[in-house]
């Protein structure tokens, strides 16, 4: 439909109708949007895009013809179109407010990269609309990282659904702690910011067990073992106490520094002798 292709950043021209005049006429925005560190584009009230900055032809490569005749949706990744459209109709059809939204953007060398989309309406003295600025800031690292710790996620859930065991993942620097849903129906608590911790993790553990589990965790983040182990009696949110059999491996950064552990429990309550 036409009003889907011509939601903002769906669609582009070089034409120089009424609007867009009066949008560069009032704003005159191109050595401000030329000295941005972002990528950036400015379009009119009924989102046609009009003007790049110098930095989003740098990046893409693009012609200086690349607005006309809708060109400006063919550097955004196809998989993200349909969500672009969707996102905008929603948020910025009925009303002007400001949208926020991932998106991929294809480079010079044909590589597409993650970027933080923002667009946000803009008006005249008189407070009617000149149309709409976006600007795309690169986050393509901290999004992959993402993607990828999700993966990672996905794959012990999947790990957990397959044995017996209790999967979990502890990001050293940040002290957070994942859990495998299972764990979450052992011990009877709900997973929240203050529980899932490390600090949460030993506040269960029994005090005559308390200081030896400590001892070991500060000895593992140092030994090249590839298997760690340790047996200790964790409390469940009713007050009874399980034995808990916890087996983890240390992963390390290029300098050697311990940056997560990852392992997995069982419940070996009355399969081993009482601690």
């Amino acid at each position: 439909p036409l009003h889907l292709a011509r939601s903002p950043m769906l669609w582009s021209d070089l034409s120089s109708s009424a609007a867009a005049q009066h949008l560069m006429r009032e704003l005159q925005p191109v050595p401000l949007l030329d000295s941005l560190p972002h990528l950036a584009w400015l379009s009119t009230p009924e989102g046609t895009v009009i003007h790049c900055n110098q930095r989003w032809y740098q990046y893409t490569g693009a012609p200086a013809t690349a607005l006309a005749d809708g060109g400006f949706i063919t550097y955004l990744h196809p998989d993200d179109r349909a969500e672009a459209a969707e996102a905008q109709l929603r948020h910025l059809s009925q009303q002007a407010r400001p949208l926020e939204m991932h998106l991929r953007w294809r480079g010079h060398d044909g590589r597409y990269r993650w970027y933080l989309e923002r667009v946000v309406p803009l008006y005249d003295a008189a407070g009617a609309q000149l149309g709409w600025l976006g600007t795309s800031t690169d986050i393509d690292e901290q999004k992959r990282a993402e993607l990828q710790e999700r993966r990672g996620r996905e794959l012990f859930e999947l790990m957990a659904r397959a044995t017996n065991d209790l999967i979990w993942d502890w990001d050293i620097s940040s002290g957070r702690m994942w859990y495998s849903q299972e764990f979450w129906q052992l011990v009877g608590h709900a997973p929240r910011p203050d529980t899932e911790t490390v600090a949460f993790w030993l506040s269960l553990i029994h005090p005559d067990d308390l200081e030896r589990v400590q001892n070991g965790v500060q000895a593992d983040l140092t030994t090249t073992a590839k298997l760690l182990e340790a047996t200790y009696r964790l409390r469940r949110a009713d007050g009874r106490y399980l034995t808990i059999l916890d087996r983890a491996c240390v992963i390390h950064d290029a300098s050697g520094l311990p940056v997560r552990m990852v392992g997995a429990m069982r419940d070996v309550t009355g399969e081993v002798p009482t601690l």
